[in-house]
């Protein structure tokens, strides 16, 4: 581990928590005082002071006055969360929490950070946004969350908490965004109640925006958008203690590639294109806006169908069920070029990856929720079963890199569960201590077809799993504001295969599960009258079976294993404060340390290689940091309200192994919006909201992730720029 020590951090977070628990001198009035801020991560609805989880929410405010369309909008403003897209498809999305997460997006493989979308998993990180939902709320949760959120949450959860139909009122909302690269986003809200126990809820989005990359030759420029999602609720009220609310989704993504750029000059290169063609003349360490391909550039084309189904009962003032049943569906074609100029060398090909899937998942889970004087407890089953089929087709002109292959996959899992927290009476019940556990199995069955000049084979992959995952929590109040808590959580995910494996026996032969273990000592408290919070927390993990996807095909890029490792270490820490400084001013800093260290490797005996570990795990900064200023006041018939907002994270690495281990350099982002709001319309219902805003204002040049693994192509190092500056202007009229 590097020379900061556990030690030294501990007493920087409680010097600052005892530090921010001091009396101020300042006088506020009652009313000058923080929001409470309500989560639902433990399945109930509770203040976040009260969680003793290392959680940040972002509410529907939040998201407007920083731009925020899509979830890898939030990556910057949350520390240790990094959000990034896979490098062949700018719609699929890799998450990472404390450093833990997917470096690969394979359908046989689960990530490490568990996505849910009102209480429903979902499955495939393939076109996991959500843009088309009504948003409420986000939360992030830092840490394994193995009892609740059980499967694949080894680094932590996402929840997603949209808006439902209601009976209350007709509703009407409209958003229209304009926007520099002729960006047009429309989105449309209308609730109407149909009795006074049903009501019906449409949402439809639509969103077109030209390509970040121009392209001078044929076909679409570099990661466009175009999206297009019809979301229908209903809501049932079926009794006095009883809701049901239903919802259908139908969602198309046809986005063009990303670009993949490569950074070092092609003349320097010996690979098996560089050798027949100077393949990319546009090539540069910084950001390139127009380039010239030598074939069409395609769109990818997704079709989403999803049903949702929560029933919930009020049996009665302490005792809630909650039914929630889900199927997922998914079509995708996405191309793929992982040399960016779109060679062709003469060849019918149009690209040198293509990945046709075909995904479906159904889920469901019973959940018990109740209470008495001094015990308050979930409990649940929960069970989810997925199909997919993918064909994968790379460097279809390069002769010896070529690689076709065909995988045909089916996982099914099932678990119980179980938390209780008991309040004692003694010492007013400021003792809270909570115990929680849950058995999880899972099976999982592959059959791979491999058809390649390099290597040819038919193999099958059929292995179980099962896992005990407990945690245990103790928390103290020490007094109506603040609160510390100590905690041991662990956190499970299945085995799988690698799809890209370029050996039979690798593929059959699989990976072990990913186990973690987590001690974190939290401290979460309220000072200056209400007007300032302080949370943070100090934790250290340790990651046994860390699935780490790495080339081992020295000839194909396309060929890869899934590398275990064992004995891995993180240690961290986070900071999360918020101030009122004057009435309408909010000041805003959160903080995020990082110092991991990669283990023992298996790699040798399982997989025959020899490779050399990197230092640190994969998109794992060091340090992180955001901040932010917010400012509302009455401005003539409505409500102005300024946001300044920085994000920043340390450079990472993007593979466990020297080898492909590209360096993502360090970056920090500027945002700015100002809103008029509240605006009443003479003669016409509602309200008008007008919103101008900005997003890496500087127009710094930064990577979302990179590769070193294209050398047989002749591309020593490639990188996917992020977004340059953008800015636009949106109306919103309401009522």
């Amino acid at each position: 581990m590097k020379t900061l020590q556990p030690k030294t951090i501990a007493l920087a977070i409680v010097g600052a928590s005892i530090a921010g628990a001091a009396p101020v001198s300042h006088a506020a009035t009652e009313s000058l005082t923080l929001e409470e801020v309500l989560v639902t991560a433990q399945r109930r609805s509770q203040s976040l002071q009260d969680v003793p989880i290392s959680i940040v929410a972002m509410d529907q405010q939040v998201l407007e006055m920083r731009g925020i369309d899509e979830i890898e909008d939030i990556s910057l403003d949350i520390p240790n969360f990094t959000v990034n897209t896979f490098p062949s498809d700018s719609t699929t999305i890799r998450l990472f929490i404390r450093g833990i997460g997917q470096n690969d997006a394979q359908i046989t493989q689960d990530p490490s950070v568990a996505l849910y979308l009102d209480g429903v998993y979902i499955g495939t990180s393939v076109a996991a946004g959500f843009e088309g939902v009504d948003v409420q709320r986000i939360e992030v949760l830092r840490g394994p969350q193995g009892t609740l959120y059980g499967r694949n949450a080894t680094g932590g959860a996402v929840n997603i908490i949209t808006r439902r139909a209601s009976v209350d009122a007709v509703e009407f909302r409209q958003d229209v965004t304009v926007g520099n690269l002729d960006k047009l986003q429309s989105k449309t809200m209308l609730n109407v109640p149909l009795t006074a126990t049903l009501a019906a809820k449409l949402n439809f989005n639509y969103t077109q925006r030209d390509g970040i990359v121009q392209n001078k030759g044929a076909g679409e420029d570099f990661m466009n958008e175009d999206r297009q999602t019809l979301v229908a609720d209903l809501r049932w009220l079926a009794g006095d203690d009883i809701t049901v609310d239903y919802r259908f989704e139908r969602a198309r993504i046809n986005d063009s590639e990303p670009f993949n750029q490569v950074l070092t000059d092609p003349a320097l290169s010996t690979g098996i294109v560089a050798a027949v063609i100077n393949y990319n003349d546009d090539w540069d360490e910084d950001r390139l806006d127009k380039v010239t391909s030598q074939r069409p550039i395609l769109s990818s084309d997704q079709d989403i169908v999803a049903h949702s189904l929560w029933v919930n009962w009020e049996i009665n003032e302490r005792l809630r069920l909650q039914s929630i049943t889900a199927y997922r569906d998914l079509d995708s074609f996405s191309p793929s070029d992982f040399l960016p100029t779109g060679i062709t060398l003469g060849g019918d090909a149009p690209v040198l990856g293509r990945f046709e899937t075909q995904f479906e998942q159904w889920s469901q889970e019973i959940q018990l929720q109740g209470s008495t004087d001094n015990w308050e407890y979930v409990t649940g089953l929960y069970y989810y079963r997925d199909e997919a089929f993918q064909d994968n087709f790379f460097g279809e002109t390069l002769g010896s890199c070529c690689e076709v292959n065909t995988t045909d996959t089916e996982n099914w899992s099932a678990a119980a569960f179980t938390q209780v927290t008991w309040n004692p009476a003694w010492m007013e019940r400021r003792w809270h201590i909570t115990v929680g556990g849950r058995y999880a199995y899972d099976e999982r069955q592959s059959d791979r077809d491999n058809q390649s000049s390099v290597s040819t084979f038919v193999g099958t992959y059929d292995e179980d799993f099962s896992n005990f995952n407990p945690s245990f929590v103790v928390a103290f109040d020490i007094n109506d504001d603040m609160n510390i808590y100590g905690k041991l959580e662990t956190g499970y995910k299945s085995g799988g295969t690698s799809q890209r494996s370029a050996r039979g026996d690798l593929f059959a032969q699989g990976f072990d599960e990913e186990e973690i273990v987590s001690y974190e000592l939290g401290f979460k408290g309220e000072f200056w009258d209400g007007r300032g919070r302080y949370n943070s927390a100090l934790f250290y993990m340790e990651i046994d079976g860390l699935q780490s996807s790495i080339q081992t095909d020295p000839v194909s890029p396309g060929g890869r294993d899934f590398l275990p490792s064992d004995n891995n270490e993180v240690l961290g820490a986070e900071v999360d404060v918020n101030l009122l400084l004057a009435e309408g001013l909010t000041f805003t800093l959160s903080y995020g340390y990082l110092d991991t260290e990669l283990g023992e490797s298996a790699l040798t005996t399982d997989l025959g290689l020899s490779e050399i570990l990197s230092d640190n795990l994969p998109y794992a900064p060091d340090h992180s940091f955001y901040s932010a200023l917010d400012y509302t006041r009455p401005l003539g018939p409505g409500t102005l309200g300024v946001n300044v907002n920085y994000g920043w994270q340390d450079d990472v690495g993007t593979s466990v192994t020297d080898n492909g281990n590209f360096v993502v350099d360090a970056y920090g982002l500027l945002g700015a919006a100002v809103s008029w709001s509240e605006i009443a319309l003479p003669d016409l219902p509602g309200t008008l909201q007008v919103l101008a805003w900005g997003r890496n204002l500087l127009d710094e040049e930064f990577g979302l992730s990179g590769q070193t693994a294209l050398q047989p192509l002749g591309a020593d190092e490639t990188q996917i720029f992020g977004e340059p500056r953008t800015y636009g202007v949106t109306a919103t009229y309401a009522f």
